[in-house]
């Protein structure tokens, strides 16, 4: 999330164990106030093809800063992934 003409640099993360496996996410929430947003990730259950019911399985708060490099991040992301995996005509669409 650095802008062009800046140095790259690589910062470690750690990933507990415990969350190696991750979580499902199909629905998102989003909410803000003057000084931060805030994602709920939710996991909802479908029964036949209405949703049911749902369970916020990560709330994220973050500062608008940082939801403006995550939007950039995710966007760039979006472009490569789509550029490889989706068919021309889809990808246009996009």
């Amino acid at each position: 999330m650095s802008t062009e003409g800046e140095k790259k640099r690589e910062v470690p993360i750690r990933l507990p164990p415990e969350l190696e496996g991750g979580c499902w996410a199909n629905f998102a929430a989003v909410t803000h106030s003057p000084y931060e947003f805030t994602l709920d990730f939710v996991r909802m259950n479908f029964d036949g093809v209405e949703p049911r019911n749902g369970v916020v399985v990560q709330r994220i708060h973050m500062s608008p800063l940082f939801v403006q490099q995550l939007i950039d991040a995710l966007q760039d992301n979006w472009r490569k992934y789509a550029a490889k995996a989706m068919p021309k005509e889809l990808r246009d669409e996009v």
